[in-house]
């Protein structure tokens, strides 16, 4: 299985490793550096649905339904472990081993489900198992997205509590 797995895919999980470190840290809040990791679990999750599966509508439906579920964990769970400061006029988040976990456990949930798929072909097929991958993949989105509006709901929060003073 790790022999057939394609070189990319490594690459791809030593840069969210990265990214998942990087997040321990205190760091400058930044719009495009949050977008990238949901973005890489998103384009990884729907090119599987919309290329290979027999049952895109439902799988569309279940991904956007479990992407909301998905985002409302990920706002309350960011919410407790992470805060919004502002220092010298930008804005800051305090660093967290939330978002590796967090990476970490999406990126081996949908390695495992995408080696079911390499062994067993025909679940591409099984409207189960369709369903099954299309709630992983839209939760790992939402925990992200629920992450990125607790960080936007934060830096408001931070400005009306301050007025005129930020």
């Amino acid at each position: 299985v790790i022999k057939r797995t394609p070189a990319m895919v490594w690459f791809i999980l030593a840069f969210l490793i990265i990214r998942g470190l990087n997040s321990s840290r205190d760091g400058e809040v930044s719009l495009i550096r949050m977008v990238i990791v949901p973005l890489v679990f998103m384009i990884w999750g729907l090119e599987k649905l919309f290329t290979s599966f027999h049952y895109l509508s439902i799988a569309l439906v279940c991904y956007v339904i479990a992407a909301g579920l998905g985002s409302m964990l990920g706002y309350v769970l960011y919410s407790r472990f992470r805060r919004i400061y502002k220092k010298e006029g930008v804005f800051y988040r305090t660093g967290s081993y939330l978002p590796l976990t967090i990476i970490l456990i999406n990126f081996f949930m949908k390695y495992i489900l995408n080696v079911v798929l390499a062994i067993q072909p025909d679940f591409h097929g099984d409207l189960t198992f369709n369903i099954m991958y299309s709630v992983v993949c839209g939760v790992s989105v939402g925990l992200f997205i629920g992450g990125i509006y607790q960080v936007i709901a934060g830096c408001r929060t931070y400005v009306e509590s301050r007025g005129a003073e930020v």
